[in-house]
């Protein structure tokens, strides 16, 4: 009997789990088809506006610095204001977290309060927004605001605002080494180290996605992060307080002369540059308020045909293939004669009885044509290969002009003449400074170098791959040059070249410029310069400054002040020591009436 009751009672509770089984399979069932038939849409809907939101998080562009560390140029933490137009909606107690109703017109008030916008202005750009697309999620309100607006537009705690981070670029240096750094545009890197050091300085964005309820509102913990990673710092070779006394004196000579530019370079023998001034120059704070000539650097992207500051470097050649000795005598007439070619002086002078060097010196362009008669121009050319005309320097500046070298086999009877001092061929001043920094290295031309490396956000320094040095002359020749050229700030006749107790070797040159479209040379313009070397006895620094088109001064005269000031600068500003040697000696003249 108890038997029984016990399969009785197990029958019950059987049935009764198989009824509740049923009733729970029977619920699931019409949930699942309320989910899916009857409120399919409406839950989709929603569902939508769960879907994860996707947002840029912007890196930090990397810094550029100079060889000391000296910002240049950085990003600071700026912030964009984005508002969600079809969720914005007055926010209420009880419903937000919000102890008062704030309409959508009192939110716009508070941040335009923030922001400096007008809020009527705001107010329009979202209505604007909706009538062109009512499920518009983006709009832009605002953009970089400081940490300090960031904070109170977050305080302000609005659910359909977003912030997010979108440093900037500044220039805390201005100009100074504006030329060399270049600027931003709305996106991308427009010119100077900021363009070609892109990949460098450029950062990572990241992202971070969260989901949001129908309302617009965030669900908290749903936030997924994948973070920035933040662009390399650019150091440079250059010195920030030389090059801001260079461009100082730059613009100095360029308005004391009338000029219509200046460019000044100064590189150390081993090829770094130091400093490298223009004027007029870019401000890349506001480069439009620059014209676009100037927004960029002359000395890397500015060919001209330079005139006898070439010299330098036919005489070198010459001396170095045993063509020629400093002390060759010489009758130098004022013009050449050949056949179909002439060739003169820049000044009409009788016969001079001069030594090669005096030549040189007193820059002729007779004797220069004279001490070459036995030279191969195909030899010549691949000389100035070597001293790195031809081709783009190893910096690999934005916009750098290479130049080729012309055949030499297709020159005309004139140009020939022409190349050896400096016409009928053209060079950036950073090639000409370039090739001044192989005589004074002895003879080796080294790679010029503007950026000495890139420091990755996690510290790892990368140095730019740079070709190796190549000698173009001897040691003797690059020596024996460079005692010829110390004559010329000693003799040329100018008391503002030498500077007491400092060795100066220098060049002059007075070059005709070209018409812009090509149809001849411009008799109102022309390109004065010195280029230089010192101290001869251990050189240090290669100085090259230039004028375009100056009024007051229109001989390589004009330039030399700068050259001395430029020189002086340096000897002070690195505590250069005298020199130790006594001058040279080589002789310019010779004959009877000589010693």
């Amino acid at each position: 009997m108890a038997a029984k009751r016990t399969r009785s009672r197990t029958r019950v509770r059987t049935t009764i789990v198989a009824i509740l089984t049923f009733a729970l399979l029977a619920t699931f069932v019409v949930r699942l088809a309320d989910i899916q038939l009857v409120r399919a849409e409406a839950l989709n809907a929603e569902a939508d506006g769960r879907r994860g939101v996707s947002q840029t998080l912007f890196g930090t562009r990397g810094a550029i610095v100079d060889a000391g560390g000296t910002v240049l140029a950085e990003s600071v933490d700026r912030w964009d204001l984005t508002v969600s137009p079809q969720y914005t909606r007055d926010l209420r107690p009880g419903v937000d977290s919000v102890e008062e109703t704030l309409t959508v017109g009192d939110a716009l008030v508070a941040i335009a309060g923030i922001t400096g916008d007008d809020p009527h202005d705001l107010q329009a750009m979202i209505y604007a927004e909706l009538e062109r697309n009512p499920d518009s999620d983006y709009l832009m309100l605002s953009t970089g605001l400081d940490a300090r607006q960031y904070e109170a537009v977050r305080d302000l705690g609005i659910p359909w605002v977003y912030l997010r981070l979108n440093p900037q670029r500044v220039y805390p240096s201005g100009s100074v080494a504006g030329n060399l750094v270049g600027f931003m545009g709305t996106d991308d890197p427009l010119a100077g180290i900021e363009r070609s050091h892109d990949a460098c300085l450029r950062p990572e964005d990241g992202q971070r996605t969260f989901d949001r309820s129908a309302d617009g509102t965030p669900i908290p913990g749903s936030v997924v992060t994948e973070p920035a990673v933040d662009g390399g710092t650019v150091q440079l070779t250059i010195d920030a307080d030389v090059q801001y006394q260079v461009q100082q004196l730059t613009a100095q000579y360029t308005s004391q002369l009338r000029a219509r530019s200046g460019t000044s370079i100064i590189m150390r023998t081993d090829g770094t540059v130091v400093a490298v001034a223009e004027s007029p120059t870019v401000d890349p704070n506001d480069p439009t308020a620059s014209s676009s000539r100037d927004r960029g650097s002359r000395a890397f992207t500015a060919a001209y045909e330079p005139g006898s500051i070439f010299k330098t470097f036919a005489f070198a050649t010459m001396l170095d293939l045993g063509l020629i000795e400093l002390t060759d005598e010489l009758s130098v007439p004022w013009t050449y004669t050949g056949s179909g070619v002439r060739v003169r002086d820049a000044h009409s002078h009788p016969v001079e009885q001069w030594t090669a060097a005096g030549a040189l010196v007193n820059s002729s362009n007779v004797g220069m044509v004279d001490l070459a008669q036995e030279m191969d121009r195909a030899d010549y050319f691949e000389y100035l290969d070597r001293f790195g005309f031809g081709e783009q320097t190893a910096v690999g500046f934005a916009g750098e002009q290479a130049v080729p070298l012309r055949d030499p086999a297709a020159l005309d009877p004139q140009t020939q003449l022409n190349v050896l001092f400096g016409q009928g061929i053209a060079a950036t001043p950073i090639q000409l400074a370039s090739a001044y920094q192989a005589m004074a290295n002895g003879g080796v031309h080294l790679p010029v170098q503007l950026v000495a490396g890139c420091t990755d956000a996690e510290g790892e320094v990368s140095a730019p791959e740079l070709p190796d040095g190549e000698r173009v002359v001897s040691e003797e020749t690059a020596r024996q040059t460079l005692e010829a050229l110390e004559r010329v700030v000693t003799d040329y006749g100018y008391d503002t070249f030498p500077i007491q107790g400092y060795r100066i070797a220098a060049k002059t040159g007075t070059a005709q410029m070209a018409y812009e479209d090509g149809r001849g040379y411009d008799p109102n313009r022309m390109m004065i310069s010195v280029a230089g070397v010192f101290p001869v006895d251990d050189p240090q620094f290669v100085v090259l400054t230039m004028y375009d088109s100056p009024q007051t001064n229109r001989t390589s005269g004009g330039a030399i002040p700068a050259f001395h000031d430029m020189v002086n600068l340096l000897i002070r500003h690195y505590d250069i020591p005298p020199s130790t040697t006594p001058a040279s000696d080589v002789p310019l003249e010779w004959g009877a009436d000589q010693p």
